[in-house]
């Protein structure tokens, strides 16, 4: 029930559209039960004709019961006295007036119902985006993109249907059946009750099925999810697909996860084909003990007149349309109420980074940034960061080296608060980051990373992405300052020129300066670079690196350090094994001391003059780099 309670809550904001499409529901069943009831009146007058002095009592009928009391009410003076053709013809005017109305209220109610129904996917899908946008890292890291691309387009649509179309229905087919089954049980109780005998074993089926169904649909959507997953995976990852020459593997893995989505769905809509049969033969029965012993009363016992007879067999015929669609319903709502379930657990999946009430918009860096005995897990019991004591003055650039796993990166991306510590605490001019605005926070942050990321966009709105309010002449300023003018100028429309998905139009050392241009218009006080030229060439690391030396000017900068360049140069340099910080100090003095530092140093210096010394004609250049301390510190990246 909470569940339902949780759906009906995003059709409140509409209600007054879908009241009106309730209104137009009542009217629909009102006058779709009319028009049968008028089949009475059409029917004495058809079978009276030869009469030339049919009374309007004997067209409307002589009972004193509640029906035919209605009809004296509504038709009486339509029905003249000994004319039998102005009769039929006014019924038959009524009920082209009844049909009329009738029809128009479908229309308002189907429209109504549209209305309310995308509206509802809208909010819906909006709520879902905005939740999974404001969702940690950490859960990106655990979920696969495919499940939740699944969740926000495909089981929003399912629940859609839920929520509007089959609920509008159901509710549709349930004002019918109430005015239907009014209309039976004004023509005849006894003939009523008969019918109604069928109703538990209807009751007992529908049970059955819903559970085959619930249990189906859950297989189904995991199955769909899957398949988006892999896609996903395979598209993005296609270079490496082709380069593996693994075409024939990835098919094969795909055929395996459609043959689970496949028997998935044959399994689920085996039952789902059976219901509308069965449903059918149990409608099919209780019309044939309508139809022998109605006669039966008409016939023997004549408690019921003819008239009223074909009323009753038409209301129970028009009956059985509803009927089928209640009869559908536990089957039809399945995948919407799987859908909800997996929606709102993902909905209820808890953001781990808050923003605290009272938080405060955070100053410029002018007291520095401390981390004080700061801990951190992604898994309970698995410390990635443990006891991680620094500080970081204005205006100086810290390194941090070590082997790959250390928690370099770990360490970097606790600044822009992407995770919060599991022990301890990091403070911005004194103040714990958890007490500051996390907008403002990171706006104030300028992250270059190894991958960078770009989206199908122009190069302009790239680089002034989530920088509102910017000019072009601000977005060629910080092009040409991150070296990268000379070759967007040369682009098909320039900075209008359209990038490929994750930029793929450009090379690595391109999409790199896109990213510095982008971290210079921001003009951060505070700049963080995650390897930022670990997986360039050496003309393109050339040309990244003037732009990077362009964006430490004035900075206080937090280096995850793979060159020894930007290194040599840092005012501090830490260096981390096992989530702790072994060792710090400037280059000289940690060459000095020895230690991890000092073998991470040696052996990326041996490599490195023995790739020179391979290279005749970088011969100078190799014995020059060696008398100047070598290249990288790190291992492994």
């Amino acid at each position: 029930m909470r569940l339902y309670g949780r759906i009906i809550h995003y059709l409140l904001p509409h209600k007054g559209v879908f009241l009106t499409a309730i209104v137009a529901m009542v009217v629909f069943g009102a006058m779709d039960a009319f028009s049968f009831t008028l089949l009475i009146p059409f029917m004495n007058a058809l079978f009276n004709h030869e009469s030339t002095t049919v009374a309007a009592g004997g067209l409307l009928g002589t009972k004193q019961d509640l029906l035919h009391r209605m009809l004296r009410a509504t038709l009486g003076g339509l029905i003249p006295a000994g004319d039998s053709m102005t009769a039929l013809r006014n019924v038959v005017l009524v009920m082209m007036g009844a049909l009329f109305i009738k029809n128009i209220a479908d229309y308002v109610k189907s429209y109504a119902v549209v209305v309310v129904e995308q509206r509802v996917t809208r909010d819906l899908r909006n709520d879902l985006y905005d939740h999974v946008l404001a969702l940690d890292l950490g859960f990106f890291h655990r979920t696969r993109a495919g499940q939740i691309i699944s969740r926000v387009t495909h089981d929003v649509d399912e629940l859609r249907s839920l929520v509007t179309t089959n609920l509008a229905e159901a509710l549709s087919s349930l004002i019918r059946i109430v005015f239907l089954m009014a209309g039976l049980l004004l023509v005849s109780w006894k003939l009523t009750l008969v019918t109604l005998l069928t109703l538990p074993l209807m009751l007992g089926m529908w049970d059955r099925f819903r559970k085959r169904l619930h249990e189906g649909s859950l297989k189904i959507l995991n199955a769909f999810g899957e398949l988006s997953s892999h896609i996903q995976e395979t598209v993005t990852g296609i270079r490496l697909v082709k380069a593996a020459a693994a075409e024939e593997y990835e098919g094969e893995r795909f055929r395996v996860l459609t043959q689970i989505n496949y028997k998935a769905v044959v399994r689920t809509e085996r039952w789902r084909r059976m219901f509308p049969p069965a449903t059918e033969m149990i409608g099919a029965v209780a019309v044939l003990v309508i139809l022998w012993y109605g006669s039966r009363l008409v016939i023997v016992e004549h408690s019921l007149d003819g008239g009223a007879f074909l009323a009753f067999l038409g209301f129970s015929l028009s009956l059985m349309q509803p009927v089928k669609t209640l009869g559908r319903f536990p089957a039809t709502v399945q995948p919407g109420l799987v859908a909800g379930e997996r929606l709102f657990e993902l909905v209820d999946t808890p953001r781990l980074v808050l923003e605290q009430p009272g938080a405060r918009v955070p100053s410029t860096v002018g007291a520095g940034i401390r981390f004080e005995d700061v801990s951190f897990s992604y898994v309970p019991g698995e410390p990635c960061l443990e006891a991680i004591e620094l500080s970081i003055q204005p205006g100086e650039v810290v390194a941090l080296v070590g082997p790959s796993g250390s928690g370099k990166t770990t360490l970097a991306s606790l600044l822009p608060r992407f995770y919060d510590p599991s022990a301890g605490r990091i403070t911005l001019d004194g103040q714990d980051l958890r007490q500051l605005k996390l907008a403002p926070l990171r706006r104030m942050m300028g992250i270059v990373t190894q991958e960078t990321i770009l989206f199908h966009d122009t190069v302009a709105r790239n680089i002034a992405y989530g920088y509102d309010g910017t000019t072009a002449a601000e977005i060629e300023a910080a092009a040409r300052a991150a070296n990268a003018h000379g070759f967007i100028a040369e682009l098909p429309q320039g900075y209008e020129t359209v990038l490929g998905e994750r930029g793929t139009r450009l090379s690595g050392g391109q999409r790199q300066r896109i990213a510095i241009a982008r971290a210079l218009l921001r003009n951060p006080p505070l700049l963080i670079l995650d390897e930022a030229t670990s997986a360039l060439d050496t003309e393109s690391e050339r040309q990244v690196q003037h732009a990077i030396d362009a964006l430490l000017q004035e900075r206080t900068v937090l280096v995850i350090a793979h060159r020894l360049s930007t290194v040599r140069r840092a005012d501090q340099i830490l260096v981390l094994d096992a989530g702790r910080i072994v060792q710090r100090g400037t280059h000289e003095q940690l060459i000095a001391e020895g230690g991890l530092y000092r073998r991470l140093h040696d052996l990326q210096f041996q490599t490195d003059a023995e790739a020179d010394g391979a290279d005749g004609a970088d011969g100078a250049g190799a014995a020059a780099g060696a008398a100047d301390g070598g290249e990288p510190v790190e291992a492994t990246s």
